[in-house]
């Protein structure tokens, strides 16, 4: 015997049966419509936004969430957001950029990976 749940019991409060979750969160929004004007790497002379930015390659995905929970906790402003994560992709690409060009270029970076591969694979 199988029971059928209604859908009322699976609708989240505040939203209507068959409406999507389409609609972003206030903080969300908020992330995506203050930009920043960043002068280095992949973004150099572009504005950007905080959320672009939070989502990119310089932030660590542990770094993000735990922005994220402390921004929507109120425990960081979005001023406070915007400066962290500017902060954080101007320092990566500074660091990436002192690298030697050999070191960071994505040819070598995966003839070494494959070449640990082939390490691991003899021993």
């Amino acid at each position: 015997v199988s029971a059928k749940t209604s859908n009322k019991d699976t609708t989240p409060p505040g939203q209507q049966d068959g409406e999507e979750d389409s609609k972003e969160e206030p903080w969300e929004t908020a992330l995506k419509t203050t930009v920043v004007d960043m002068e280095v790497g992949e973004f150099q002379g572009h504005k950007v936004s905080v959320w672009d930015l939070l989502h990119s390659k310089y932030i660590p995905e542990e770094n993000r969430k735990e922005l994220l929970e402390l921004y929507q906790a109120g425990e960081l402003t979005l001023e406070q957001v915007k400066t962290v994560v500017s902060t954080i992709v101007t320092k990566a690409e500074a660091a990436r950029a002192e690298q030697p060009a050999s070191e960071r270029g994505p040819r070598e970076e995966s003839m070494v990976v494959e070449a640990k591969g082939k390490h691991l694979q003899k021993d």
